[in-house]
């Protein structure tokens, strides 16, 4: 993994009032596909995920030097391995395909025709000039001089000069040069919405397109799917993640509360408009009975990160406390990443003790299933320590609706049984 940080030069940034959404609400939910289950389009049976599973293509996650050093840990991960794919639609008439969706981004793009260079795919790539909808927003318009942007016309010759181009490149080493225009999008469900600003990628590199044909950024910056369509969707998005296991897709959900008795909420921030992260405040984390740990930091939130990457400190004393309280044996990670592991046979009688994370003014209970991963023939903690931003994972999050409400800027989370959401 690497140092938390991802290069965006969008040479184009339109405002809210140039999307031409109207102020009705829409309400609607769509798949969400783990790239490792048996349902998605991707999956391969033969594959063994790599040790440390997957990061989000926003982030570059640096591991513990002091805690890994001198370890043989291998650090390879597998593309799209811990990322969840959408169907998404573009154009008129709309042509689907099958994205990443990552609340660690924003810019919502897909390989299009004439490709200078494309990576991998096995679907068709969105050809423009066969969609009635498709509009090149000009870089000399008014729009494309927005204060803090960059801007130029496109270089190469696959569009008209004055195109508005864009570049983005992603913590996983995956970068799309193109341009950028407004598109219809549409959804499974049916719902559509006209003039989403959309980047046409006509040069790529890196590794997404093996397991996707482009992203739809979730992210909390101007030009992500969902900020873009705030006022249609009530500027709320909500999504319960499944078990793997369960071998049943997630839902992901646009303009509704999360509601019940059990509903906690902390506020985000995000501090630089370039950063689309979901940055919340996590005061400590409690192990069982024990005394709460101290952090008082900030964390990122992310649906595309498989595992919680906790402050070397911190981890040592959860892991700690943790081992303490368990009363069985644990045994050495075969590739020195995970600390502590378990004969599964031996956990699951165990009954772990719950952690709680403590956000500000949001308590959040993970259980077993939010704590622990299968690693081979071994059952191990799904946490790790990081030298850089912590984040809180997938795992962490699975069989939780988690809600944001991106005008009231807060991340909402209620227990669910996301098998039946």
């Amino acid at each position: 993994m690497y140092a938390l940080f991802n290069f965006v030069l969008l040479m184009f940034v339109s405002s809210l009032d140039a999307r031409k959404l109207t102020s009705s609400n829409s309400v609607f939910s769509i798949d969400l596909i783990h790239r490792n289950s048996p349902l998605s389009p991707y999956y391969n049976s033969s594959t063994t995920p790599a040790p440390l599973g997957s990061v989000s293509h926003r982030h570059r996650v640096s591991l513990s030097s002091a805690y890994y050093d001198g370890k043989n840990v291998q650090t390879d991960i597998i593309p799209n391995g811990g990322d969840y794919l959408m169907k998404i639609a573009v154009g008129t008439p709309p042509v689907e395909f099958t994205a990443v969706a990552d609340t660690g981004s924003d810019l919502v793009w897909v390989q299009c025709s004439p490709c200078q260079r494309c990576i991998g795919k096995q679907s068709s790539l969105f050809d423009p000039t066969e969609s009635s909808t498709y509009h090149t927003i000009p870089c000399t318009s008014q729009s494309c001089n927005q204060p803090g942007i960059k801007s130029a016309c496109q270089p190469n010759n696959v569009a008209n000069d004055d195109s508005c181009a864009y570049t983005t490149q992603y913590g996983d080493g995956t970068k799309s040069e193109g341009v950028l225009n407004t598109e219809t999008i549409s959804f499974p469900s049916s719902t559509s919405f006209p003039s989403v600003i959309f980047g046409c990628g006509y040069n790529q590199q890196g590794q997404l397109g093996t397991n996707g044909d482009g992203i739809v950024g979730l992210g909390s910056g101007p030009l992500s799917l969902v900020s873009q369509l705030s006022p249609k969707i009530d500027y709320k998005f909500s999504y319960c993640l499944t078990p793997q296991s369960s071998g049943v897709n997630s839902k992901l959900k646009f303009g509704l509360d999360v509601a019940g008795p059990e509903v906690v909420s902390t506020p985000f921030t995000n501090q630089d408009v370039s950063m689309a992260f979901y940055s919340l405040t996590l005061d400590s984390i409690t192990v069982g009975d024990n005394t709460p740990i101290p952090m008082s930091t900030n964390i990122i939130i992310d649906s595309g990160t498989t595992l919680t990457y906790l402050p070397t400190s911190v981890y040592t004393n959860v892991k700690s406390a943790l081992k303490d309280t368990l009363t069985v044996d644990s045994v050495d990670d075969p590739n020195q990443f995970f600390d502590p592991c378990y004969e599964t046979g031996s956990l699951e009688g165990s009954n772990p003790p719950n952690l709680v994370f403590q956000f500000r003014g949001a308590n959040v209970v993970l259980k077993g299933e939010n704590m622990f991963q299968k690693v081979d023939s071994l059952t191990c903690f799904a946490m790790v320590p990081t030298d850089e931003i912590p984040i809180f994972g997938n795992i962490a999050q699975v069989n939780y609706e988690v809600g944001y409400d991106l005008q009231a800027k807060q991340v909402s989370f209620a227990p669910k049984d996301c098998t039946k959401y």
